[in-house]
């Protein structure tokens, strides 16, 4: 029969030691039992008032420290292969469910690191072509260069001199 001192007991030697203790199989089931016992006092004294919040409160950092624990376990299992020891059967689901989400993140995170970059190809930009409808004398551009155009001429020009030649009808753009 489990009692408060158990109880007490379990959470010191889980605090005091790294790894998981071994609890129990049925140690839910005896904590539960344990409680109802408790709170089916009827003429419960300050002293069994006390008692009941301080176990709650002292199931509840077993809990956190085993659950920090398994957790714990399954980064380890999920770099080392070595397995967690001392689970319950309801601990073994949980560190299981995470184990397979570590391990899932880990195998797609270094097969996305061994992946050969893709390059990117990169993107020229496609200059129209234009033909010069007639000869203009030498001038120079916005780009500081010395354009001299002469007719049916095909040319690559700046976007600035392009315009104001289309516009003034000099050039046209070749299909």
């Amino acid at each position: 029969m489990l009692t408060f001192e158990k109880i007490r007991e379990m959470e010191r030697t889980e605090r005091d030691t790294k790894k998981l203790q071994k609890l129990p199989e049925d140690v839910m089931e005896q904590i539960k039992e344990y409680l109802r016992r408790k709170e089916r006092i009827t003429e419960k004294s300050s002293a069994d008032i006390i008692e009941l919040e301080n176990v709650k409160n002292t199931i509840n950092r077993l809990f956190e420290m085993r659950e920090t624990k398994i957790t714990a376990g399954a980064i380890d299992t999920a770099r080392t292969g070595i397995p967690c020891e001392n689970l319950t059967k309801e601990e073994e689901r949980t560190f299981f469910l995470v184990l397979d989400v570590l391990q899932s993140y880990r195998k797609r995170f270094f097969e996305e690191l061994a992946k050969e970059p893709v390059k990117k190809e990169e993107k020229r930009e496609v200059k129209p072509i234009y033909k010069v409808k007639k000869s203009l004398p030498e001038f120079v551009g916005p780009d500081m260069k010395i354009y001299k155009l002469t007719e049916n001429e095909l040319v690559e020009l700046p976007k600035e001199v392009e315009t104001l030649l289309l516009k003034e009808g000099l050039i046209e753009k070749v299909e």
